[in-house]
């Protein structure tokens, strides 16, 4: 039988069916909460104190029975991140028996731990794509934004290694004031690896780490757009036209209960102490994969998603189908998911402006010719 459409395109179908069902087919493993780095953003990492006052990593075996119970509702593709997932103590006893399960495997890490053996390691078990964060062009940036004053010079050593051995992998760009203005250079190092380069300008406050922790250190809304627009993603006249054009169509909240993305559909997230969420970047709901079957954790999300409670400005504004709001934002940036993000609230009402400028000098330069 022949096989119809592309590798994306087939996943793609997966999702769907898998969204229909509620099969957990996309799954997170949040090794630790350490990292050797320090990032100024980091919504993440705790130091080694902060973390044995909440609990332990779990062990090798912990990690290999969930996966091997999400294999059986349906795991097929498995992200592992961290903090530094690298610096998990087993991880390579861990990654191997996760892949003999058949899953697919992806990393986040911070490519500072890349080094010869390593590279060897992934390059033999194999390895769908590694995710390296990209901080800034030199180490003078990742000394002020990370604390780390070798990291550039350590992640460029990691990009040798696994160009040279044919392992695909991208970076992705997490802007902040320290690095905002470095773009273009960092698309430049990019292209000259011949890899994708994926910037992210919204930056989720770090509420694990207190009440405070929403004084995020990141772009102002005004900030965050202009980069969106300009620098990173560079729309057109056309482009912004189809984008304004979204808010006339049937809004894309109604109806929705839960997550309009994959999170409690067919994807969930497993934190470093062993609680299931449908999405790392939530607090809760949660249930613990340690005391209950992966598959009562599964099921207990998805009904506990169809309950989350719903921002309801959100649902009824007239701007949400140019918004990227979802439950988590509204859960980091208010306390709730019934809560209203302010924040990205102002990144939609700047996004408007600044589409609808890019339309009019468009048209101004049309009447000029």
């Amino acid at each position: 039988m022949e096989l119809c459409g592309t590798a994306e395109e087939v996943e793609k179908m997966l999702r769907q069916e898998a969204d229909l069902t509620y099969t957990p087919m996309m799954g997170t493993f949040e090794l630790l909460p350490l990292c050797n780095m320090s990032c100024k953003m980091c919504y993440v990492r705790q130091t080694r104190e902060e973390m044995e006052l909440q609990g332990r990593m779990l062990t090798c075996d912990e990690w290999l029975r969930i996966a091997e119970e999400a294999c059986d509702k349906g795991l097929l593709y498995l992200l592992l991140t961290g903090g530094e997932p690298l610096l998990y103590p087993d991880f390579q006893r861990l990654y191997k028996g996760v892949s003999q399960m058949g899953v697919i495997l992806e990393i986040n890490t911070n490519g500072t731990l890349i080094d010869e053996k390593m590279a060897d390691f992934l390059d033999e078990n194999g390895v769908r794509k590694l995710n390296i964060t990209l901080y800034g062009k030199d180490n003078v940036t990742y000394a002020k934004l990370c604390n780390n004053p070798d990291g550039f010079t350590q992640v460029m050593r990691a990009a040798r290694l696994l160009k040279e051995r044919n392992i695909l992998f991208r970076f992705n760009c997490s802007l902040t004031p320290d690095n905002v203005d470095q773009l273009p250079e960092l698309q430049k190092i990019a292209d000259s690896l011949g890899v994708d380069l994926a910037a992210e300008e919204y930056m989720f406050p770090a509420v694990r780490r207190g009440k405070n922790a929403r004084n995020q250190y990141r772009l102002t809304a005004e900030q965050a757009v202009r980069e969106k627009i300009y620098t990173y993603r560079a729309y057109n006249a056309q482009e912004a036209r189809e984008k304004l054009a979204d808010l006339e169509r049937p809004p894309r909240l109604k109806g929705l209960s839960g997550f309009s993305c994959h999170a409690g559909h067919c994807a969930f997230s497993v934190n470093w102490m062993g609680e299931v969420l449908p999405c790392g970047l939530l607090s809760a709901p949660k249930i613990s994969a340690l005391e209950y079957s992966f598959d009562k954790c599964w099921n207990y999300i998805v009904d506990a998603c169809k309950k989350l409670p719903e921002c309801q400005k959100c649902m009824e504004c007239d701007k949400q189908n140019v918004c990227q709001v979802c439950p988590a934002m509204c859960y980091a940036e208010a306390g709730s998911t019934a809560g209203c993000p302010d924040y990205v609230c102002q990144m939609t009402e700047h996004m408007i402006t600044e589409l609808t400028k890019i339309i009019e000098n468009d048209a101004a330069v049309g009447k000029m010719l």
